[in-house]
């Protein structure tokens, strides 16, 4: 390259001029920056700075115009063929005035310092024209590939990211210096933030994350990103690099119908299988994959066929079929393995416009697809269905699978789902072999190497590390450069077996090639853990050896807790079996001499065994029982009651009977039971207990005749209570009638009070009369017919009843019913509250008050009905609910039937009566309690 000055100004000053250029030489900052700066200084160098300017120009020499006190710099974006035939220009004006090849006025120490700097100028181009052609080759390879490779500094701003970019609407150029997380999604951007600060703040491993990446015109991409966090030896963060591998097509499998979501969920897992850049070998994953696929299409067989245009052939490159199926494709496998496009040209023509092709069965084949048919008929085939896959408009393969089914029904789905099977495999094996192209960089083989869990050692045979992972050193708890001054002796315990265990391994590795053993190795803190060391032989020649130590301390530890839950184990076995055999003593002692009969059946229905118990029954003794069928122990007169209730159904279910047995010419009854015992590997049995029950029958006969007598005792009783209510209630009623009329004659004070007692005495014997009658048909009912009611209604009907009897006595009847209290009651319930309120009326003084509410909880209602009576004595309270018992009342008219009655229709109804003191002074409070309905969830006090 040639060098040329064109120059005009003044004196320099050495001093301010060494300063600046060279401090914007070694400023970090990029060529066409340095170049910029570099002319803005030059004219300040000069004595009249003001009306001096300069510009640099690389490139065939112009001298366009160019104005006082500006300066410009040619562009720096070179391609390789223009470096050729171009002259570094410096450029000075001064006056507006240029002098080409002139450098008056300088003096010679300043000529030498501007041909200095043009020289180290033209160095400077000369670099980046070597930096630009480096850098072309380099985007040319990563350009190749299906990957996007970038690099951050630690602030997170893009260094480099693969011309790859441009593919999805993003100019690398422009990237460049920009924080990466202006081109991540909104919604994915908090996300990426929180992994750079864990990278930088945490020496860790790297990781993967999917985020979508957004280009100028808004459109989402799917990437996976493959992040590398790059530290130096002291853990500094320096800045991360990276992959980011297309993922659009797994995202869009992840999205469709639920129908699919099973195809589509497997798929995406095995193209996240083949995403990961350190798997080495994808044709491990592509088979059962394949199988997978063909299984979820019902196929008998799946084919991926790729074109080699140059040859114009088409290779089988994966396959897999059904068992039956394997040895017809073997056979044919020399024209399986590669067909020749122009004997499928029909095919490869709709193959070019991106149209699948169909088989609905071979008879319908067209003429001009005879070697189609011919490779279906010699694999006993009739349907098929076959996608073509291009890449970057180009037709690469296609995918395929096959039936024996005629007019075959594929899903719907399934040409997607080939497709992106195929783009996924063809991406995968593209991407591997992009990374065996990088697999000899320092960068990965340390990616591999640091990211391995257990802890890798590379040493030599005498003990020299000479290198070492991060587990490595996390497991010794030293820096890695502590490491590596250090020797494998260093890293075991100092106890003389395991310094002679670590030697013998050694050698025992460089004699057989490998070897494993357990031993222990310490922690910088002087913590000893256990490991397990495998060894082998990386350099022969050189005697270096490679070791992966694995920390099995917790492994360890769970040993010791595995073989204390043996031991424990073991006595719990051991306590069992002694349980098992002292109750195994109890059983047979309890067998042997339980109160009833047990035996054992075989499934021909003969004893095999019975007790004692079975032999005072049927007073046979069990030698002569024994091995002889269960109708053998019974006489004539009882096998017809055996042959109905006993048979082969015992063998089957569980059985229980009663029936008549004549044994020994004794007539006895007995109850049967029987249970089969499906016992493990043993025949069928079945074991029976036989009761005498004779004495219970006998019993259960003597109280059905008394029963009967009770219920002829329950229907006279019955007569006598309709006798005396029909035949008794018209004469006293007769009785009263005419008292009535006499006391109405009847002048005289003294016999009107006479008979006034005869009547009051007449209407208690009425009353006596109808109460009792009531009392008996309670009495005799078991159940009441229970519907909805409201308990307020109720109590409102029966305060209304009542409230004329109270006002004649000046007295006033208080609640506070204000909201409904359902419940399942029988009409009859309003007698209860009738009977209560006509007692408190009657039992307290006049101008008093009394007082009724409702109290709820938690399953009934509690109703209290406070008076302001005399009050019942303690003694008195357990019994005036029976009949015929009244608390001392003096001249209160009453049978002592009423509280009977009461009693009677509350128990009916499941429910409780009571009576206490009444708290707020003299008088009692009686209370019921009332089951309500399940579905009421109200609350209400006393009123």
């Amino acid at each position: 390259m040639g060098v040329g000055m064109v120059l005009m100004g003044t004196s320099v000053h050495n001093s301010l001029f060494d300063n600046m250029f060279y401090e914007i030489l070694t400023e970090d900052i990029s060529f066409d920056q340095k170049m910029e700066e570099i002319a803005k200084i030059l004219p300040q160098i000069l004595r009249y700075p003001d009306k001096a300017s300069a510009r640099i120009l690389f490139g065939p020499y112009k001298s366009p115009g160019f104005k006082q006190g500006k300066y410009q710099i040619s562009s720096s974006h070179i391609s390789t063929n223009e470096e050729k035939g171009h002259v570094l220009c410096l450029e000075l004006f001064y006056n507006n005035l240029s002098l080409k090849n002139n450098y008056t006025p300088f003096n010679s120490d300043e000529k030498q310092k501007l041909d200095f700097i043009a020289k180290i100028l033209s160095i400077f181009i000369d670099k980046e024209v070597e930096v630009k052609k480096a850098r072309h080759d380099y985007d040319f390879l990563l350009g190749s590939t299906n990957e996007i490779p970038y690099s951050l500094n630690s602030d997170g701003k893009i260094v480099y990211i693969s011309p790859k970019i441009q593919e999805y609407g993003l100019r690398p150029e422009q990237m460049i210096s920009r924080p990466f997380t202006d081109y991540v999604c909104l919604d994915d951007r908090d996300e990426w933030l929180n992994i750079f600060k864990k990278i930088k703040l945490v020496d860790i491993l790297p990781i993967k994350a999917q985020m979508r990446i957004q280009n100028y015109n808004k459109e989402l991409h799917w990437f996976q990103n493959h992040i590398d966090p790059t530290y130096d030896e002291m853990g500094n963060f320096l800045g991360s690099n990276g992959v980011l591998s297309e993922i659009n097509m797994r995202k869009e499998a992840e999205i469709h119908s639920q129908e699919q979501s099973d195809a589509f969920r497997f798929l995406a897992k095995a193209c996240n299988q083949f995403v990961d850049p350190f798997f080495e070998d994808i044709d491990l994953l592509i088979e059962p994959i394949l199988e997978k696929i063909m299984g979820i299409l019902d196929a008998d067989s799946i084919f991926i066929y790729e074109l080699n245009h140059s040859e114009n052939n088409m290779h089988l490159t994966h396959y897999t079929c059904v068992p039956y199926l394997k040895g017809r494709c073997e056979m044919a496998m020399d024209k399986l393995n590669s067909l020749s496009t122009a004997q499928f040209s029909t095919i490869i023509e709709k193959f070019q416009k991106n149209e699948p092709y169909y088989v609905n069965s071979i008879e319908e084949l067209p003429d001009s697809e005879k070697n189609l048919k011919g490779l279906l008929t010699i694999l006993d085939l009739e349907s098929a269905q076959i996608m073509p896959v291009h890449v970057e408009n180009q037709l690469v393969g296609f995918i395929g699978v096959v039936s024996a089914t005629k007019n075959k029904h594929w899903p719907s789905y399934s040409d997607d789902l080939l497709r992106i099977l195929f783009d996924s495999i063809f991406n995968a094996k593209e991407r591997g072999k992009t990374y065996m192209m990088l697999d000899n960089t320092m960068h990965l083989y340390r990616s591999l190497f640091d990211r391995s869990n257990d802890a890798i050692f590379i040493h030599s045979s005498g003990g020299t590390i000479i290198d070492a992972n991060r587990s490595a050193c996390k497991i010794i708890g030293c820096s890695h450069s502590d490491m590596l001054s250090m020797k494998i002796a260093d890293l075991y315990p100092h106890e003389s077996k395991y310094m002679a265990q670590s030697k013998s391994a050694i050698q025992k590795t460089l004699n057989e090639g490998s070897t494993r053993f357990e031993s222990k190795m310490k922690h910088m803190n002087d913590s000893v853990i256990d490991v397990e060391i495998s060894s082998s032989v990386l350099d022969k020649e050189n005697s270096i050896m490679l070791s992966i130590v694995r920390d099995i301390t917790e492994r360890k530890r769970s040993e010791l807790e595995l073989e204390s839950y043996r031991k424990h184990l073991e006595e719990i076995v051991d306590q069992r079996t002694s349980e098992l055999q002292t109750a195994n003593s109890w059983v047979s002692a309890l067998y042997d001499n339980a109160p009833i009969g047990i035996g054992v059946l075989n499934k021909d229905l003969k004893l095999i065994d019975l007790n004692k118990g079975m032999a005072e029954i049927t007073g046979i003794s069990r030698e002569n029982i024994v091995g002889k069928s269960l109708f053998s122990m019974c006489t004539e007169g009882s096998s017809k009651y055996l042959d109905n209730d006993l048979g082969p159904d015992i063998l089957e279910k569980q059985f229980s009977t009663e029936f008549h047995w004549v044994c020994n010419k004794k007539h006895i009854c007995i109850q049967f039971n029987s249970q089969p015992l499906g016992l493990k590997d043993s025949p069928q049995k079945v074991i029976f207990t036989a009761q005498d029950i004779t004495r219970r029958k006998q019993a259960e006969i003597a109280l059905k005749n008394y029963a009967g007598q009770l219920e002829k005792s329950n229907e006279m009783k019955d007569l006598f209570t309709d006798i005396m209510r029909h035949d008794l209630l018209n004469p006293a009623n007769i009785v009263k009638g005419f008292i009535d009329i006499l006391i109405k004659k009847e002048k005289e004070e003294k016999k009107i009070h006479f008979l006034s007692r005869i009547r009051d005495n007449t209407e208690r014997l009425i009353d006596m009369i109808e109460n009792t009658a009531y009392l008996s048909k309670l009495e005799s009912t078991e159940t009441l017919e229970l519907q909805k009611m409201d308990l307020g209604q109720i109590l409102t009907s029966c305060i209304s009843e009542m409230s004329p009897l109270a006002e004649n006595e000046n007295m006033d009847i208080i609640h506070d019913l204000q909201q409904p209290y359902p419940l399942k009651a029988n009409p009859i319930i309003k007698e209860v509250f009738i009977n209560l309120l006509s007692n408190a009326i009657k039992y307290s003084p006049s101008e008093s008050s009394i007082h009724v509410g409702v109290q709820e909880n938690d399953s009934s209602f509690k109703i209290m009905i406070k008076d302001r009576g005399s009050g019942i004595a303690d003694d008195d309270k357990p019994y005036i609910f029976n009949r015929f018992n009244r608390a001392q009342k003096g001249s209160i008219k009453g049978t002592g039937l009423g509280l009977a009655i009461v009693k009677r229709i509350v128990d009916l109804h499941g429910g409780s009566v009571g009576v206490e003191d009444n708290p707020e002074g003299q008088g009692s409070v009686f209370w019921v309690y009332i089951e309500k309905d399940p579905e009421n969830n109200t609350n209400s006090g006393f009123g």
